[in-house]
């Protein structure tokens, strides 16, 4: 009855002990309770309709275990130079360093200008902000608990619209210019590389 006592305390033990090593070493490699200020630079090419163009993306915001949201914006090339500005909520399908992920992001897409060669009649002209979406699905892999570098693939929408002013043969004036209205909606694979620093209190 002693020795059959001593196996069970013995065994009860180094259970215990694996436990709580398993236990620590969830603890150390994981973002199980902290809410985290996390900063993530992005980068990748973009492939549509329109040839392959690169982006470059910054996104901020708040982790907190499994979960996150921010704010992003970017400099995207692809067709028509533009600046996305979205809400980005990330869902990770772990608490640990390394984990796939779900992103999506949702807000207005900004032309940025170009010099542009105008033809004749044209006498002025202006881009109005449209709709941005995108949805990745990706995997991150952290280096420590502050530095975690990601890839994933994603499907992305852009949109804006151009508007010009064009001026009219007028044979009994006084003549109005006439405007011609251009909606631009471009969807492309993206392929994005990205690093993530994470900021603990």
């Amino acid at each position: 009855m002693k020795k059959t006592f001593l196996i069970l305390l013995s065994l009860v033990s180094i259970i215990s002990g694996i436990t709580a090593q398993e236990i620590k070493k969830v603890q150390k490699d994981s973002f199980r309770e902290k809410k985290i200020f996390s900063s993530q630079i992005s980068t990748g090419i973009v492939e549509g309709e329109q040839n392959t163009n690169f982006h470059v993306e910054i996104l901020n915001g708040i982790r907190y275990k499994t979960w996150f949201g921010g704010i992003g914006a970017g400099l995207d090339y692809y067709y028509y130079r533009s600046i996305p500005v979205y809400l980005s909520g990330i869902k990770y399908l772990s608490p640990r360093n390394h984990s796939f992920f779900i992103q999506g992001d949702v807000g207005m897409n900004f032309v940025w200008e170009d010099e542009r060669i105008t033809n004749w009649n044209e006498v002025g002209h202006e881009y109005k902000p449209g709709l941005y979406w995108n949805g990745i699905l990706g995997f991150a892999t952290g280096l420590d608990r502050k530095n975690a570098f990601s890839f994933g693939l994603g499907y992305s929408y852009k949109s804006f619209k151009e508007i010009k002013e064009i001026v009219v043969q007028c044979f009994n004036p006084p003549c109005e210019n006439t405007f011609e209205t251009y909606q631009y909606n471009l969807k492309r694979l993206t392929l994005r590389l990205g690093w993530q620093f994470n900021y603990s209190r």
